[in-house]
């Protein structure tokens, strides 16, 4: 199978699993002030305060469509931080296990409330997900084209359930970014490839989703920031993002990359600065994940800076200590260390640096550099 048909069924899998997130709207049902709370904790790396709060909200609050969508979130995310991603599968199965049940039952008793089918089919997408970290290939593509179907009836019938237009929205983006022949397959998914649309849709999720507009606006921003070289845009959004969520260590990693694009290097560094010592404070499974991207920036940092021994040393470290399964900083670092290859004179290891780039075929604009680098070496 092609890696591009591979990646659109991964999408299926994925596009829905991170829609939990809460907007400063006023709490309009049972539970959600307590449901807020467990999201944000989660996402300022409070793992077990999230996993505590959420708990305790199903309990409460049985019946609010998100608690125990985010509940089994909570404890997959707690399990990836102190113990690792392969056990974290295992938690996550059996959280999915006890939820999708539930998500079945309140659909048959409440038909009419269309968020209970949104987060059975985030539920089963987030089971596509455990698939995908086991690398049970056959189980993504059931699980993910079901949950996607899934939304994509909630989203025809609802169409003011703002939420359903992230992973709607996504999917029809990473579809239009791809070749007619994969444009034409995703049509039996019923994808409309369309990457304006697409764009579009994740727009209006950001702007007016109540549980997805910050999953939506790290998408904008990755869009933004490593496939459209808008940087200026990147910065309207991540500025939202960290005034909004300070402690996301995500987040201000979005905004420390956002400024060394923007040549802000004083700020970059500050930033930095404050992204290490929030690695710091992490568990240590968490913080040994992180630090190989941090040392990626400090090496585009001092690349900005021409401090061109200082940025070899740190994108080798980041680059051979990278071992998370997100690899945009991983293909950046490869393009990064080919171009100081080619500003070397070391034409062959700048050309395998770039073609290691090329192999992860992770659709941002590393690619497209590393091909143009591969037929005109990088000057300064």
């Amino acid at each position: 199978m092609r890696k591009s048909v591979v990646v659109l069924i991964l999408l299926c899998a994925v596009s829905i699993s991170g829609s939990v997130e809460v907007g400063e709207n006023p709490a309009e049902r049972p539970g959600d002030d307590l449901v807020w709370q467990g999201i944000y904790a989660f996402y300022s790396s409070e793992f077990e305060k999230s996993v505590t709060v959420l708990t305790s909200a199903r309990k409460e609050f049985p019946a609010h469509p998100a608690v125990h969508f985010t509940w089994a979130v909570s404890r997959w995310l707690r399990t990836q931080a102190y113990v690792g991603i392969k056990e974290s599968y295992n938690v996550l199965e059996e959280s999915l296990d006890e939820v999708i049940p539930i998500y079945q039952q309140y659909i048959s008793d409440a038909p009419e409330i269309p968020e209970y089918r949104l987060y059975f089919a985030a539920s089963k997408s987030l089971m596509a997900r455990m698939h995908l970290g086991r690398k049970e290939w056959l189980g993504v593509l059931v699980e993910g084209v079901k949950g996607y179907r899934g939304v994509l009836v909630v989203h025809r019938e609802n169409p003011e359930l703002w939420d359903a237009f992230m992973p709607v929205g996504l999917l029809n983006f990473f579809a239009g970014n791809m070749s007619p022949l994969i444009q034409f397959l995703a049509g039996f998914f019923g994808i409309e490839a369309d990457r304006e649309l697409g764009l579009r849709q994740l727009k209006t999720a950001a702007e007016r989703g109540e549980y997805s507009w910050i999953e939506t606006s790290q998408i904008l921003v990755f869009i933004y920031l490593w496939m459209d070289d808008d940087f200026e845009d990147a910065l309207e959004v991540t500025e939202m993002l960290i005034e909004r969520l300070p402690q996301s260590l995500y987040n201000q990693h979005l905004y420390t990359e956002t400024l060394i694009r923007l040549n802000r290097l004083t700020e970059a560094e500050e930033n930095l600065n404050k992204t290490y010592a929030m690695a710091d404070t992490m568990p240590l499974v968490s913080t040994s994940a992180w630090l190989p991207t941090l040392k990626y920036h400090d090496a585009l940092l001092n690349f900005y800076r021409s401090n061109y021994d200082k940025a070899f040393e740190m994108v080798n470290q980041s680059i051979d200590e990278f071992a998370t399964e997100l690899d945009t900083p991983l293909g950046f670092g490869y393009l990064l260390r080919g171009q100081i290859h080619d500003m070397r004179g070391e034409r062959p290891l700048a050309v395998a640096d770039y073609r290691a780039a090329l192999q992860l075929n992770n659709y941002s604009s590393a690619m497209d550099k590393a091909r143009t680098y591969l037929r005109f070496p990088y000057s300064e």
